[in-house]
């Protein structure tokens, strides 16, 4: 068939509109948007890093993505933090502290967190409490394994309505109240060589049933050179905030220039929601103490970003 057949031309033009808006409906944004306040708690090394730290060792981060990881180093570290964000119009302040101790035993470690969020401006009136306490066990610096505690409660004015499989995120007799109660992480770890490392955590494992608490699977994949050079890359899968699975694709480099001064970068790729972010942060290290500055910014919606400011004091 010659292509100067006016119906090939027309098929031809038909084949390529269709192509276009499959194109364009695969790249289109969500009208929805995460609902205000559940962007997970992290501490600034963390934020800066895109959340992608549940295989390496993390010190106080383990609180947080990885349990099993805060044995896998000798450290004990206590955190103060404090973190601005921007979601839907509104600021949201969050301050807390972490203490981490894995020196004390050599098999055994064992850390302790509280947070606190408020907000009270824009779309909602916002407050919550995060308190953990996690344990961790390491079996021949090869294999770790970890667990955490969780107490969480939140209150906002949000109006009810449904969130996928959860259904309404307030409890059902709590007014303003979306979450009370306990659930608890769960996570492992394997190492190879001290160069190559593997996580997995479980989150939220009693499934309490709310979108602040949701019940997720994080693993990921890590490489650490000569102590100077971090690379990691992170799959978060979401069971039940949505009407579908939620998927977030998370990766980071963290470089240390003369042994003091940490450069990290990180990006997260969210599928359920189509949003990117980016993540960068800067440190300074000395024997005795250490600042992290860490901020993500979405970069499909302008308007939201967080920026967290921390101060880790080392014992021993």
């Amino acid at each position: 068939m010659s292509i100067s057949n006016p119906r090939f031309r027309i098929e031809r033009v038909a084949a390529a509109l269709i192509a276009a808006a499959c194109l364009l409906l695969g790249t289109v944004a969500r009208t929805e948007e995460p609902i205000f306040g559940t962007s997970a708690v992290l501490d600034p090394r963390a934020l800066a890093l895109a959340g992608a730290l549940r295989a390496t060792p993390s010190s106080v981060s383990g609180l947080y993505l990885n349990p099993a990881s805060i044995s896998m180093a000798p450290v004990y570290h206590i955190n103060l933090m404090y973190q601005f964000a921007r979601e839907q119009d509104t600021n949201l302040h969050m301050a807390g502290g972490a203490i981490v101790d894995s020196v004390t035993s050599s098999t055994i470690g064992a850390g302790l967190a509280l947070n606190y969020l408020r907000a009270n401006e824009g779309v909602t009136d916002h407050e919550a409490w995060d308190a953990r306490l996690a344990v961790a066990g390491n079996i021949k610096d090869t294999f770790f394994i970890g667990a955490t505690g969780r107490y969480l409660r939140v209150e906002n004015d949000l109006e009810s309505g449904d969130r996928g499989p959860n259904g309404v995120p307030a409890l059902p007799s709590s007014g303003s109240q979306q979450m009370d109660g306990l659930t608890f992480d769960a996570g492992a770890g394997l190492r190879f060589a001290q160069v190559v490392s593997i996580g997995v955590a479980g989150y939220n494992l009693s499934n309490p049933g709310s979108v602040y608490a949701p019940l997720s699977l994080g693993s990921g994949i890590g490489v650490t050179l000569f102590e100077m050079l971090l690379i990691e890359a992170d799959v978060l899968v979401d069971f039940t905030s949505h009407d579908e699975v939620g998927t977030e694709i998370q990766s980071c480099v963290e470089l240390f220039l003369a042994g003091r001064v940490p450069l990290r970068v990180g990006y997260i790729y969210d599928i359920y929601f189509n949003i990117n972010t980016i993540a960068a942060g800067i440190g300074y290290v000395d024997p005795s103490f250490g600042i992290d500055i860490g901020f993500q910014k979405d970069i499909t919606d302008g308007g939201r970003f967080a920026l967290a400011l921390g101060l880790r004091i080392f014992i021993g």
